[in-house]
Parts: C-alpha cells; sequence; structure tokens
C-alpha cells in the first residue's frame, strides 16, 4: 500500500549527509555548502508516479519517476554524475538506489 506523499516538505535534519557526499568524493566546499542548506521538496504524486521538485538557495533540481521503473537520473544538483536509479517502496518508505559512476 502506498502513501500519499502530495504536498510540500520541508528538510528537517540530513543526518549522516557529509559522510554520503565524502564517499562519493564530493569536494570539500560544496560538502560545507549542502550540509548547512535547508531543502524545499514539492511532490506531486498521482498513484506510483511522482514529480518532484527541490529547491533551497544554492541549487534547485526536478526528478520525475515511477516506482519500480529505472530510469535515469543526472546528479547535476551535487556531484554531475549521470546514475541509473531505481525507486521502491519499502512497506510506507520510498527507497532510491543509483548506479553509475560511484555507487
Amino acid at each position: 500500500m502506498t502513501r500519499d506523499q502530495n504536498g510540500t516538505w520541508e528538510m528537517e535534519s540530513n543526518e549522516n549527509f557529509e559522510g554520503y557526499m565524502k564517499a562519493l568524493d564530493i569536494d570539500f566546499a560544496t560538502r560545507k555548502i549542502a550540509v548547512r542548506l535547508t531543502q524545499t521538496k514539492v511532490i506531486d504524486q498521482d498513484g506510483d508516479n511522482f514529480k518532484t521538485k527541490t529547491t533551497s538557495t544554492f541549487r534547485n533540481y526536478d526528478v520525475d519517476f515511477t516506482v519500480g521503473v529505472e530510469f535515469d537520473e543526472y546528479t547535476k544538483s551535487l556531484d554531475n554524475r549521470h546514475v541509473k536509479a531505481l525507486v521502491t517502496w519499502e512497506g510506507d518508505v520510498l527507497v532510491c538506489v543509483q548506479k553509475g559512476e560511484k555507487e
């Protein structure tokens, strides 16, 4: 059963985000900026189809996907990777796995 994710969401925390970025070899300056950002995400969900828009004072980006369908994603907003992404439901939680240049 899918949970309704429609709406505007404000980031409350980003635990372990710097470690994640460091593992992806993202440069020091970008990491320091990114961990201090507050992001807003607007989600338009129609069943398993999602249109997302993320905004911050640093960068804005859109990602559209269908749960269970692999798609091409360009991580321009963070580290400029071209990846294959797959979003799945685990209970009421969306999980995204990216495969590409750095996994």
